[in-house]
């Protein structure tokens, strides 16, 4: 179980967002979505301890994610899809994938259902976008956390690609992973069994 509770952020004077309780449990996909600039990024990005609260506390399980566990909590817990993929784009595939994976034959088996078994040893500034999120897909299921954020995963994607993108995030969540997904894209909140929309709060 994550629990977020009264949590708030502030820029200077202004509160992005602030006294926001929620809990997500393992195996839900919660959307989380309103209009540009609304502070959907920076939720995210504060819950999964990117960026730092201004109050409140996230607790993973029995625990406080605090500034003294933060890098277990990224090491074991967390896994980040981005807009930008956060690949080395000078490396191979390969070689992004053996960051966190050194099981050749599972790189190369999850490649190919990914539908990019021929890429393995292409450098990532030669793929698509669609290539590199797959290439990302892939890194997340090598790595296998058990709480997952993705930042507007589909948003540089056409429509097939972000689908397929949608798609394995719901299987994540099928698994029991928690899954947090901030989207601009109307078209995909029926992959979330709950949304929060931040032009409400």
């Amino acid at each position: 179980m994550l629990r977020i509770n009264n949590i708030g952020k502030k820029y200077r004077n202004n509160y992005i967002f602030k006294n926001l309780s929620f809990t997500i449990a393992p195996g839900e996909m919660l959307g989380i979505i309103g209009a540009s600039g609304c502070g959907k990024t920076t939720l995210l990005n504060c819950i999964g301890q990117l960026e730092k609260l201004t109050h409140g506390s996230i607790i993973y399980g029995d625990n406080q994610i605090t500034k003294k566990n933060k890098k277990n909590f990224f090491k074991y817990e967390a896994g980040f899809l981005f807009q930008n993929f956060a690949l080395m784009d000078n490396e191979t595939v390969k070689e992004n994938l053996k960051i966190v994976s050194d099981d050749e034959s599972r790189i190369k088996s999850l490649l190919k259902k990914h539908g990019i078994g021929e890429l393995l040893n292409s450098k990532v500034y030669e793929l698509s976008g669609g290539e590199q999120q797959r290439v990302a897909l892939v890194r997340l299921i090598l790595k296998n956390p058990k709480i997952i954020f993705a930042d507007e995963p589909t948003a540089s994607l056409d429509k097939k690609n972000g689908e397929f993108v949608m798609e394995v995030l719901k299987d994540f969540s099928s698994q029991g992973k928690i899954v947090l997904v901030v989207t601009h894209n109307q078209d995909f909140i029926k992959y979330f069994d709950r949304i929060i929309n931040l032009d409400e709060e």
